[in-house]
């Protein structure tokens, strides 16, 4: 913490009452940050929010980074007190000028010479270092390009403290992209940041937003229907150099998009580089989904997406791949939908129908994104949606029951097996989606939805209700947590539960699954405290942590009775009498062993055995010895019985005769 209350982050001192506006998008709050160092320029500090993760990947490579010439890249990010809570904070140096055009507004149109040497030039620049790094920017838009006031090359902005792509207004997205949920639209290309470059000239060569006052859908749906190119520039004239460019970064393929190669040596070779565009086949008769009337193939993949139960009831029925053939005249597009449908066409499961019809727009339009349940995504883009639908932030996320549907039904990887033509590996997705489904449907402690949260999202703090809002992102800073909320808990509350368990195993990647089970498949909740305490006596170890009296007072009080649990008199007494200067100390590893040292625990059991084993040995002795004594006794009483019987006889045979001779 700097001083006068301010964070540091990095060589910055974030000051939370002088905000900047303007200079980071979707709707992020963003303050000043006075460099702390000689050679650290002024910067601004982007306060991220945690149901909309940042790209922290990205982040943390950037700022290994040296300086990328053109681009706002991020210089140090932390976790820092902030407001009364946590939050994870980014700083940025701060641009060279006011963005080039505000959304809403209207400037003078640039000139052609200006726009190439001082907008495309430097983008391709920097989009070249990005692609080096493997890394698109997904932020390129009128008002995140900034320069001096006198001119000069512009700075690309901010894009990595949300989710990739979730600030872009739909007009500057490809098609593909802008029919996604902005929290769904995945990391995307290089070649996407292309297409944004391209409807970012035609508005600074304008002077105005293209599609300016179209709601989102009606723009996607005019790019659909037309083509870029057409939608986008509509009724405007750009220069005859200008707009061989523009042609080609709106080219529906990306790969006939030119390269930052090319955009940064600007006009070169890429100048004779002329793309025309297919016409889109239209149908005579459009083909009704819901409200939508759709003609082409692109149009109808949305419509049927987004109008999910009357998609779903008219690729059932067939009459989809009737339009198709009959309509647009492709028989080989109709065939292949009738073959992929007609297994499940009578399915009376709404999950199978669901994926039926995930299956049928992609063969459709495999350009488009995976739509599921009216609403469209990119699979890279999971790991986001599931963050805001858990946290329930979002106002067109999913429901989490529909998420964990589409994870369950392999949706992603037999949507990516029915797009033929898209650059993506059906293999890989469809390993991807097992993967998911497997540890989705584990009920194990450390598994289940919470593990493919945090699994899915590297930035996410643990979200466990325990931790009462302290911002854990690291395992350190979850053992500090533990630690501070450990008193506070109620009697009997174990310190872990599945967010904890999940977030552990993900950072340790999977090495503590066997220990996490152990405490899930306790008998008795001193079991239970015993496998938590080995748990973060092993996190403990890992990471030379501080010791935890408070978390080592709480599990000790719980394990009591394994204290008390050795059969040995004298280790049992020494058990429980140290069992408190133990847990005190907070030496984890110490307190485990002295509860449940596995070799210890062995010889106990052994000798227990062995004495139970001898005891029983004993028993039996005596109970053969008794045997036998009692077989004596009654061999003895019937031997005598025998004898008196017989002296009694000679009596009586003596006292006849004597009775007889008298």
């Amino acid at each position: 913490m700097a001083s006068g209350g301010q964070p540091r982050v990095g060589n910055h001192a974030v000051d939370p009452l002088t905000p900047i506006r303007g200079m980071v998008g979707g709707g992020l709050a963003a303050f000043a940050a006075r460099p702390l160092a000689a050679d650290a320029p002024p910067g601004l500090a982007a306060v991220c929010r945690t149901h909309h993760p940042p790209r922290i990947r990205a982040v943390e490579r950037l700022v290994a980074e040296d300086d990328i010439p053109h681009l706002m890249r991020p210089l140090a990010q932390d976790v820092v007190a902030w407001e009364g809570a946590e939050q994870r904070l980014i700083v940025y140096p701060l641009p060279p000028g006011p963005p080039l055009l505000p959304a809403g507004e209207r400037r003078a149109p640039l000139r052609e010479g200006d726009l190439i040497q001082n907008v495309v030039r430097p983008i391709g620049a920097a989009l070249l270092a990005l692609a080096d790094l493997g890394l698109p920017h997904r932020g390129i838009r009128p008002d995140n390009l900034f320069r001096p006031a006198a001119g000069g090359p512009v700075m690309l902005g901010e894009a990595w403290a949300l989710p990739a792509a979730f600030a872009q207004p739909a007009v500057v997205e490809p098609p593909s992209s802008a029919l996604c949920l902005p929290i769904g639209r995945g990391e995307g290309t290089i070649a996407d940041d292309l297409y944004a470059l391209g409807v970012t000239l035609v508005a600074l060569a304008t002077g105005a937003w293209p599609m300016a006052g179209l709601a989102d859908d009606a723009a996607t749906c005019a790019k659909l229907e037309c083509g870029s190119l057409v939608a986008v520039l509509g009724d405007q004239r750009l220069p005859g150099g200008l707009v061989t460019l523009v042609r080609g970064l709106l080219a529906e393929d990306p790969d006939h998009r030119p390269t930052p190669a090319e955009l940064a040596g600007w006009p070169g070779s890429a100048r004779t580089r002329s793309i025309s565009a297919r016409p889109i086949r239209k149908a005579s008769r459009p083909l009704p989904i819901g409200p939508s009337q759709p003609r082409d193939s692109h149009s109808l993949a949305a419509a049927l997406g987004t109008h999910w139960a009357e998609g779903v009831a008219a690729a059932r029925s067939g009459a989809v791949a009737v339009w198709i053939e009959r309509a647009l005249g492709d028989s080989q597009l109709a065939s292949r939908l009738r073959e992929a449908t007609e297994d499940e066409a009578g399915a009376v499961d709404p999950l199978v129908l669901d994926t039926m019809l995930c299956r049928t727009i992609a063969l459709i339009d495999p350009r488009a994104p995976m739509f599921w349940r009216g609403a469209a995504l990119m699979p890279d883009a999971l790991g986001p949606v599931l963050a805001e639908t858990v946290l329930g932030h979002g106002q067109h996320a999913f429901a989490l029951g529909d998420l964990e549907d589409l994870i369950d039904s392999l949706a992603i990887g037999r949507w990516g097996a029915a797009c033929g033509d898209r650059r993506v590996d059906p293999v890989a997705l469809d390993r991807m989606a097992r993967q998911y489904r497997l540890i989705r449907r584990s009920s194990a402690l450390g598994s289940g939805t919470e593990r493919l949260l945090y699994q899915l999202n590297p930035a996410l703090p643990c979200l466990s209700p325990l931790l009462g809002g302290r911002m854990a992102t690291t395992l350190p800073a979850l053992l500090r947590a533990v630690e501070a909320i450990a008193p506070t808990l109620p009697a009997g509350t174990l310190p872990l539960d599945r967010h904890i368990a999940a977030f552990i195993a993900v950072q340790v990647d999977g090495r503590l699954d066997g220990e996490l089970a152990a405490i899930d498949e306790a008998g008795s909740v001193a079991e239970a405290a015993v496998a938590t305490i080995r748990v973060f006596a092993l996190l403990q170890r890992m990471h030379a942590g501080e010791p935890m009296p408070a978390l080592g007072r709480v599990l000790g009080d719980l394990a009591g009775p394994a204290a008390r649990s050795w059969h040995e008199t004298a280790r049992r007494e020494r058990a429980v009498a140290e069992l408190s200067r133990v847990a005190a100390s907070g030496d984890l590893a110490a307190l485990h062993a002295l509860l449940a040292d596995p070799v210890l625990r062995q010889r106990d059991q052994a000798g227990f055995a062995a004495a139970a084993m001898a005891s029983a040995e004993a028993a039996r002795a005596i109970a053969a010895v008794a045997g036998a004594r009692a077989r004596r006794a009654a061999e003895a009483a019937r031997i005598g019985g025998s004898i008196a019987q017989g002296a009694g006889l000679v009596v009586l045979a003596l006292t006849l005769l004597a009775v007889a001779g008298s």
